[in-house]
């Protein structure tokens, strides 16, 4: 296990994302305290063909979101944590897929709150892989 390092490299990039993620983690264990937690049961519903319940997949959702912000903020297996970041952040993207009527107002190219609050995951993917470690 590699231990933190208050001076390597990106690390407020590497403890703001884990912040990001324990926080909106942490409060999908709270029923109907996640502003996203209806749009994540749906989409979790439709990418596991209705197999998980909800609550059930809420509350993994959870886990992971805030076992990766507490290895993120630690940097802790980071090289790990990046790829389950990546994975976790392609998954946010299938709501296009599955609900565009959710994700996209009248006008051309316009974004509802819930399109917005996906597509600011660009952000997060753009962080993701600049900290990423690569073996050496």
């Amino acid at each position: 296990m590699k231990n933190y390092n208050p001076n390597g490299k990106n690390n407020f990039i590497t403890i703001a994302v884990g912040l990001v993620y324990f926080w909106f983690g942490a409060l999908k264990f709270v029923l109907d305290m996640s502003p996203a937690e209806e749009l994540a049961k749906n989409t979790i519903h439709e990418l596991t063909f209705g197999l998980v319940p909800d609550r059930l997949s809420i509350i993994l959702l959870a886990i992971w979101e805030v076992g990766l912000g507490i290895l993120l903020i630690f940097g802790w297996f980071r090289r790990q944590a990046v790829i389950l970041g990546l994975v976790h952040m392609v998954c946010t993207f299938s709501p296009l897929l599955f609900f565009p009527n959710e994700i996209f107002g009248n006008a051309p190219l316009s974004l509802t709150l819930v399109g917005q609050y996906i597509m600011k995951n660009l952000i997060i993917i753009a962080a993701l892989v600049s900290v990423y470690e690569r073996k050496q």
